[in-house]
């Protein structure tokens, strides 16, 4: 169903499905800048680089969550990242959208 989709169009698939799963979620998104004359595209942060895409909330449960397409890989901030994550929360995910049906299950 999803694969060899962008991660642009999977990341709206993960969306819809926390919407209808009644999650409350945040994902910091790029914003187009101009620097010296040219756009750009940067997400305005303050702190560690890697930091992943997605919180979700839905008590009990928190969920910490990176997507990627079937291939990428993430960067090595992105694994400090997700490793600090996982010695705090058990459910921390990298997900790809060969793994739909796993998402779907996750969300539900």
């Amino acid at each position: 169903m999803s694969k060899g989709i962008s991660e642009t169009a999977f990341a709206s698939q993960v969306e819809a499905l926390l919407d209808i799963g009644h999650w409350r979620w945040m994902h910091p998104r790029p914003a187009r800048v101009r620097r010296h004359g040219q756009d750009i595209y940067e997400t305005a942060y303050s702190g560690h680089k890697g930091w992943l895409d997605y919180l979700a909330l839905r008590p009990p449960r928190i969920l910490v969550f990176e997507l990627k397409n079937d291939k990428a890989k993430m960067t090595p901030e992105q694994v400090m990242w997700f490793e600090l994550w996982k010695m705090v929360l058990n459910e921390v995910y990298l997900w790809r959208p060969s793994q739909i049906e796993e998402i779907v299950e996750c969300l539900r």
